[in-house]
């Protein structure tokens, strides 16, 4: 009996079945592995742009409070703040330290960006290729739906692990690099229990949009999971001021955890650990809504009915902007939330720094032409930043809802009207620029109240709030430029990482002393200070410029390539 080898043909099976069992036994060739790869431009992303943070902040305690005077006025301050900004930077505890100030500066940015993220990519792990249809192929298999869905959860921590793992050796680096006192070194232990910190706060606010996705939909979910986070920080921040918030304070995962400051030497690991069990709670509520419910059918929330030419009967234009408003609707709730809480600490700011004129100098010192006791000063320097990176997200947010009419299928069916490819692609921009212009209607309101709440002229803040709609506007073009010449599927990731670059650039180029055309690169460098009333004419051009021109090279480019490749 003659052997394969007598056959001429080569050997190539077990070469092949090799390379799978190898795939399999890290993850590469399963669910989990392949949702690690789709993860990574927002797993680097938002690794890199927290650890810049944590770096940029240790910088910044010692070139603005590098002398022992400077952070004994630190101390005072953070031991006589209101109640209300006491709660907005969080627990003061050994903040004349690095790892103190790091942790009550930074704490609560940390915890909402990596929330954002959380949010985003667990509302769209099951529900987003459910609405697309691409989990039907994955249901047809042998996998069970729990194992399917603890899969996507599984890679998400995972991928939680190399964000807090980058965290975590920022902070480290930090105490070791540019620690300059006793106290200011920062072990190894400590850095990791600042990470884990971090990490589970961030995925409480996911657990809660994996927890409704199966339910309500992706958008539905991702509005009210960044409603119930913006709104717990609220709530905790507002506590010892307004009494009826503090009855609900405790329902907070921002209040749970508020005694875990590690880089300070403070530890609760029993909060965090409540805090782990409330996350485990819901994504078993997550996983067994997916096991239970058919595939793709949610229950519509009672909202009011849109206009007839917001529900589709008027062109393209109305039907996504119909579709996107929902979605926009709830990233201005919450940032909005944000920013009336910001405003309206801008008083008791100011009162600190007249309090403390060493303080006020050397604030002065650090960010030359800023007066930050004043409310307009305050929200320039402590609010416009953030906001830049948020309403990057939402931006990638409405690209990938708008892709979504293409990978499911659903824009074939409007292009057997007569609707071209080109004009659908013309309509479908201006639809996300006037849903990012709508998210930015409640910022501008609660700024303008907060600001009116301290005393002062509401007109330049609320007006200086459009620059955030101006670079969504830019992101957005940059996403219909990508999904019409390179398709939907990589748009998104590009909006994304071009968001967290961006930001990096304009972090760190000027810590680190880089070179000035390399900050020159940041959109963000150039888009002037408008909440004091200063525009940056090369900002608002190279913003006009990217939304116009990304909607016509999207254009362009799907009247030259075949639907959804």
């Amino acid at each position: 009996m003659s052997g394969p080898a007598d056959t001429g043909w080569p050997a190539v099976g077990r070469p092949h079945r090799e390379t799978a069992t190898t795939a399999r036994r890290w993850s590469l060739g399963s669910i989990a592995g392949k949702t690690m790869r789709d993860s990574r431009p927002g797993m680097l992303g938002i690794g890199g742009l927290l650890a810049a943070m944590v770096l940029v902040g240790g910088w910044t305690m010692l070139n603005t409070y590098g002398t022992p005077e400077a952070r004994a006025e630190l101390a005072a301050m953070s031991t006589d703040l209101p109640p209300v900004m006491r709660g907005l930077y969080g627990n003061p505890v050994r903040v004349d330290t690095l790892g103190g100030f790091l942790s009550w500066h930074y704490g609560a940015y940390f915890a909402l960006l990596g929330g954002l993220w959380s949010i985003l990519s667990l509302s769209s792990t099951l529900a987003g290729e459910a609405h697309s249809g691409s989990l039907d192929l994955v249901l047809a298999t042998q996998l069970g739906r729990r194992t399917i869905a603890a899969q996507k959860v599984v890679a998400h921590v995972a991928a939680l692990g190399v964000v807090g793992l980058a965290v975590a050796l920022a902070a480290w680096a930090a105490g070791a690099l540019l620690g300059r006192y006793d106290g200011d070194a920062i072990s190894p232990a400590a850095a990791a229990g600042f990470a884990a910190g971090i990490l589970i706060r961030s995925l409480a606010a996911g657990s809660v949009a994996f927890a409704l996705a199966p339910i309500v939909g992706r958008g539905a979910s991702a509005g009210i999971a960044g409603a119930v986070m913006f709104g717990g920080y609220v709530t905790y921040s507002y506590r010892t001021v307004v009494d009826a918030l503090d009855a609900l304070a405790w329902l907070t995962w921002f209040s749970w955890a508020a005694g875990h400051v590690p880089l300070a030497g403070s530890w609760d690991w029993p909060a965090l650990g409540l805090t782990a069990v409330a996350c485990a709670t819901l994504i078993v509520v997550g996983v067994e809504a997916f096991a239970r419910r058919d595939v793709g059918v949610t229950v519509a929330l009672p909202l009011p009915g849109l206009p007839r030419a917001l529900k589709g009967l008027r062109g393209p234009l109305g039907r996504t902007l119909g579709d996107l408003l929902p979605m926009s609707i709830a990233w201005g709730v919450g940032l909005g939330l944000y920013g009336i809480v910001m405003s309206g600490a801008s008083g008791a700011m100011a009162e600190i720094l007249d309090e403390s004129p060493g303080l006020k100098a050397a604030i002065s010192g650090y960010i030359p032409g800023m007066d930050l006791s004043t409310a307009a000063g305050f929200l320039q320097f402590a609010f416009v930043d953030l906001g830049l990176v948020v309403i990057g997200l939402a931006a990638a947010s409405l690209v990938a809802s708008r892709c979504g009419d293409e990978t499911a299928g659903r824009l074939e069916l409007q292009l057997a009207t007569p609707l071209t490819r080109a004009r659908w692609a013309l309509a479908s921009s201006a639809a996300m620029g006037l849903a990012a212009a709508v998210i930015t209607l409640p910022l501008a309101g609660s700024v303008a109240i907060g600001v009116v709440s301290v005393g002062e002229d509401p007109t330049g803040p609320a007006i200086g709030t459009g620059v955030l709609a101006l670079y969504a506007w830019a992101m957005t073009g940059i996403g219909v430029a990508v999904a019409g010449v390179a398709g939907p599927r990589r748009a998104t990731s590009v909006v994304v990482v071009t968001t967290v670059l961006t930001s990096l650039v304009d972090l760190l180029a000027p810590g680190l002393g880089l070179p000035d055309w390399v900050e020159q690169l940041a959109l963000t460098h150039h888009m002037g200070q408008p909440i004091l009333g200063t525009w940056d004419a090369t900002g608002i051009a190279a913003c006009l410029g990217l939304a116009i021109g990304g909607a016509l090279v999207g254009a362009w480019g799907m009247s030259r390539r075949d639907v959804a490749r």
